[in-house]
């Protein structure tokens, strides 16, 4: 099978002829690959690919010319495809897949390659490695798998460094169980870098087993009684009372008072009035004195069942209650308390 030149190009500073590899420069190509079901692929298959990659190239569709180059090289093999993928990668900007297409090139090639072809493709290469990174890629777990720029380039633990092209790179990773991790990274030509992935676990940390939880005992929580409330709704209800019984006890005096002044004066209803005045006023002052007590109680309850921290009792020791028990008695009121 004969391969004809693309064309002239120019790498760098030096003008070569890109040469995809005479007749005479090259072995034919051979069948190594399967093609169709059922039907072995032939040489004509590889050549086939090889020579539209060719008019791709040509016409300046470097994209298809990649990847009819790419399935004759499946097909077939050949480390001659080899040197057009690495030029058609370099086309396309691809350098780190143009690097690694030429070295593969020339270690297979051995000396099957001339010294003059040699030489120009080595200077090639090291044109192409002040292009790329040299990037070590690790994760904190293994079995992850990795992609640069949406390439999968292999799963971790990776056996080498990833080759990328300078300047800002996606790398992705992904496994099962963990959250998918994609970080944006800056790389520049010629550079060696180490980049670390942390991948979170979607179902938390699995530690080691350390057997029963030591952790110690939960504070009790602090149930509050409801005494300090209901003082508050007696004093409220003392109070009312009061003012009303106060009103009262005024209103009787007032009348007492206009009894006394009117002419002639009638004993009974003077002395009617006066008990009446006196009656309630002293309720008044008892109802007053409730409401004092049963205030300052509310308060005391308050502060006695809000104002507590939680017991310090042994894990299996119950939390002591606090109890409010009222006491009302003809002289006195007063408020129990148990702790």
């Amino acid at each position: 099978m004969r391969i004809a030149a693309l064309s002239s190009r120019c790498w760098g500073r030096r003008c070569s002829a890109l040469l995809l590899l005479t007749a005479v420069a090259t072995a034919p190509l051979t069948a190594s690959a399967q093609g169709a079901p059922g039907q072995p692929a032939t040489s004509e298959d590889a050549g086939s690919s090889f020579e539209r990659g060719v008019k791709f190239f040509h016409d300046g569709d470097y994209v298809a010319a990649m990847v009819q180059f790419k399935r004759a090289y499946e097909l077939d093999p050949n480390y001659v495809v080899l040197y057009n993928i690495g030029q058609t990668a370099r086309e396309l900007k691809n350098y780190s897949e143009a690097l690694q297409a030429l070295e593969k090139y020339l270690a297979e090639g051995g000396a099957q390659i001339d010294a003059e072809r040699r030489t120009r493709v080595e200077g090639w290469v090291a044109e192409l490695k002040e292009k790329v990174a040299t990037v070590t890629l690790k994760t904190n777990v293994e079995g992850a798998d990795i992609a640069v720029d949406d390439v999968a380039v292999g799963r971790t633990p990776l056996d080498k460094p990833v080759v990328m092209d300078a300047g800002k790179r996606k790398i992705s990773a992904i496994k099962e169980g963990y959250a998918p991790l994609t970080r944006y990274v800056e790389v520049a030509g010629a550079e060696q870098k180490t980049v670390a992935l942390d991948l979170v676990s979607l179902t938390g940390p699995k530690g080691p087993d350390t057997g029963p939880d030591v952790k110690g005992p939960m504070q009790p929580e602090i149930k509050h009684t409801p005494w300090p409330w209901i003082g508050l709704g007696v004093t409220a209800a003392a109070g009312i009372a009061t003012g009303v019984v106060g009103g009262l006890a005024f209103g009787k005096k007032s009348e007492f008072e206009d009894a006394l002044a009117a002419f002639p004066g009638n004993p009974e209803t003077i002395e009617n009035t006066r008990t009446d005045a006196k009656t309630f006023a002293t309720t008044a002052d008892v109802l007053g004195g409730v409401t004092g007590g049963f205030a300052v109680l509310t308060i005391i309850a308050f502060a006695v069942d809000y104002g507590r921290s939680p017991p310090k009792a042994a894990p299996t020791a119950e939390a002591k209650k606090t109890s409010f028990t009222p006491i009302v008695a003809p002289t006195y009121v007063g408020l129990r308390a148990d702790f």
